[in-house]
């Protein structure tokens, strides 16, 4: 099937929140500036994000083929082995915010700025899959993450695009040649039908990592997938 497309996400952050997040307090010197920030992020941002179905042509001891494009990694051979079809996805804060956050000079207000491009990161994912389980009646949910693990490599970001068609043209999603995304608060990966709880960070030993959502498991790393 043709990408599906979502461009229209709205994005409203919640003041409260963010506060609490940045440990922001009412009265303090950041709290004008963290307003303010909040409010042009609001006009400025445009959370985007697109998906499709690809079916699992073949499950292979290392892999799997996705509409005919192999894709290398034990840990995905492992977790699609029940499943026949997955979505692959792209989520994105988008391009305006990504540059209205480079036009900050100054490096609070960068930071402030790249936090609420988060946001609307998160947004966007929260929309995207939110729309997959009422659209397909999908029960629990997991996703895997090209990058997130040596298992599953940065260079498979082609791969994966290449399923999702031209994410530039549609959703403003560049891949570099060292196969980074831009804008940089952008996720690509491959959501499927599970009925366990995964989350690629229980594989990953990497410390301080804000994007972290499950605690690093180093007996599920040796007794699964290695």
């Amino acid at each position: 099937m043709d990408p599906v497309i979502f461009d229209q996400i709205g994005f409203n952050p919640s003041h409260e929140r963010f506060f609490k997040k940045m440990h922001v307090k009412p009265g303090s010197r950041q709290e004008e500036l963290v307003l303010s920030l909040l409010e042009e992020g609001r006009q400025v941002g445009q959370p985007r994000a697109t998906y499709t179905i690809a079916g699992i042509d073949q499950h292979l001891d290392d892999g799997v083929v996705l509409n005919g494009i192999r894709m290398n990694s034990k840990v995905m051979a492992i977790n699609l082995s029940p499943v026949h079809r997955v979505f692959p996805y792209l989520t994105t804060s988008g391009r305006e915010l990504f540059d209205w956050t480079q036009s900050k000079e100054d490096l609070l207000e960068r930071y402030y700025a790249e936090e609420i491009s988060q946001l609307a990161l998160r947004t966007a994912e929260e929309f995207l899959l939110s729309q997959l389980k009422t659209t397909y009646k999908l029960g629990k949910t997991s996703s895997l993450n090209p990058g997130s693990l040596k298992d599953w490599p940065i260079t498979s970001q082609r791969s994966l695009f290449q399923l999702l068609g031209n994410p530039m043209e549609s959703i403003g999603v560049e891949l570099t040649e060292s196969m980074l995304m831009l804008p940089n608060q952008s996720v690509s990966g491959i959501r499927y039908s599970s009925e366990t709880d995964f989350s690629n960070c229980e594989l990953c030993p990497r410390e301080n990592c804000s994007h972290r959502r499950a605690p690093y498991n180093e007996a599920l790393l040796k007794d699964k997938y290695q």
